[in-house]
């Protein structure tokens, strides 16, 4: 019985004592010590999409931006269209660059399919199928598509070639480049009159030695290639398959076109903005220019967007408007601003093109009649000539 007995208080100690270890073992984690902390960088961050359209609130408005955010941006009213940019840039010897960016109109406006889904998501999904239009090009020029695209060619009398990487265009041949992504240009800018004497006087001594030149011009995305004659569209092109990915389109004849003399730029949609800004230039830099400016030109696909996005903003105490406002109105904590924004997406990011404030809404103050006339006596007027409701004053906010 003694030794049951001891068998049992043995076993009880053994218990609690296994007990009190876990439950020590349970309040002191390692983990808790050693296991890093998160820091504010590796956090959820917002997202910067509309960034860009929001620090164009905050200039145009000189707004702060902890005091505002985007309270509401209706899917279902949102249009987006495809649009050509175009960004020209001179690289003059003196190392200043000048850079001139436009755009065209868009065209067509449509709206999403989908009314209740991510405005981010959507928004992106559709400029990445973003492409160019028409695109006509000029020979001589060697089209160069980058990457993995290839180049689909189409020659008169229906002959056809697929799987190009390059196309070596001759004189008095156009190429009509359709859904590239981007269409661009490095060369020689007309810029600097010295480098043009330089030039003449080559061509002097030695004229007419060989055909001009291919000005390359590189095309991202896959694209179809429609060429033709340029003085007779319907004409025949010989052409010659120099591999399975090149193909050279060959002229009629060796044009007497000095070998040193500078091409126009032989993109069609570039031409006339490309001299419009050398005319501007020469007349602001003159002899400042130098010679041996270089040129550089795109033609890119973008997708603008248009959209109306309302914006809350915190009034504080200070606010120089609202001081200004009569003791008799009622201060607004917050008030609702509208904008309507026009922009395109530019890596993953809307960018403005502009953004306009709408003209602020009409608000009402209504104060009943009996508060207006209190002092005057309607004894002798039948009751039906006071307005039941109460009155309303239009007042613009």
């Amino acid at each position: 019985m003694m030794m049951m007995t001891t068998m049992i208080i043995t076993r009880i100690i053994f218990l609690l004592l296994f007990l009190s270890h876990a439950i020590a073992y349970t309040r002191f984690n390692l983990s808790h010590f050693i296991y890093p902390k998160i820091s504010d960088e590796f956090r959820p961050q917002p997202s910067l999409f509309l960034k860009d359209i929001l620090g164009e609130i905050s200039a145009t408005e000189h707004w702060k931006s902890e005091d505002f955010r985007v309270s509401n941006l209706e899917i279902e009213k949102v249009k987006f269209g495809n649009l050509q940019r175009y960004e020209i840039e001179f690289l003059l010897r003196n190392k200043k660059d000048y850079v001139f960016n436009s755009v065209d109109n868009v065209s067509s406006w449509k709206r999403f399919k989908d009314k209740e889904g991510d405005f981010e998501v959507m928004a992106n999904e559709v400029s990445s199928k973003a492409v160019l239009g028409s695109i006509q090009i000029e020979g001589p020029v060697e089209l160069l598509v980058s990457g993995d695209n290839e180049m689909s060619l189409l020659l008169p009398w229906n002959t056809s070639h697929s799987g190009l990487k390059r196309i070596l265009v001759g004189e008095d041949v156009t190429v009509e480049v359709k859904n590239a992504n981007e269409v661009s240009l490095f060369k020689t800018s007309n810029l600097g009159q010295q480098a043009d004497s330089e030039h003449n006087l080559i061509d002097h001594i030695f004229p007419y030695m060989t055909c001009t030149p291919l000005l390359p011009v590189r095309i991202s995305g896959s694209s179809s290639v429609v060429a033709f004659r340029t003085q007779n569209p319907g004409a025949h092109i010989t052409s010659n398959l120099l591999s399975n990915h090149v193909i050279e389109l060959l002229p009629d004849k060796c044009y007497s076109t000095h070998t040193y003399k500078k091409q126009p730029c032989p993109i069609k949609s570039l031409r006339l903005r490309i001299r419009l800004l050398e005319t501007v230039l020469k007349s602001l830099l003159g002899d400042k220019i130098g010679y041996g400016a270089k040129l550089k030109a795109k033609i890119e696909a973008s997708t603008a967007f248009r959209f109306v996005i309302e914006i809350e903003r915190k009034i504080r105490m200070n606010d120089t408007r609202w001081t200004t406002m009569e003791e008799w109105r009622t201060k607004p904590s917050v008030e609702h601003v509208w904008f309507d924004v026009l922009a395109r997406i530019e890596n993953r990011r809307l960018m403005p093109i502009v953004v306009k404030k709408m003209k602020p809404f009409v608000g009402v103050d209504s104060y009943a009649w009996s508060n207006l006339m209190a002092n005057m006596s309607f004894t002798k007027l039948s009751s039906v000539l006071v307005a039941p409701e109460a009155l309303t004053l239009d007042v613009n906010w």
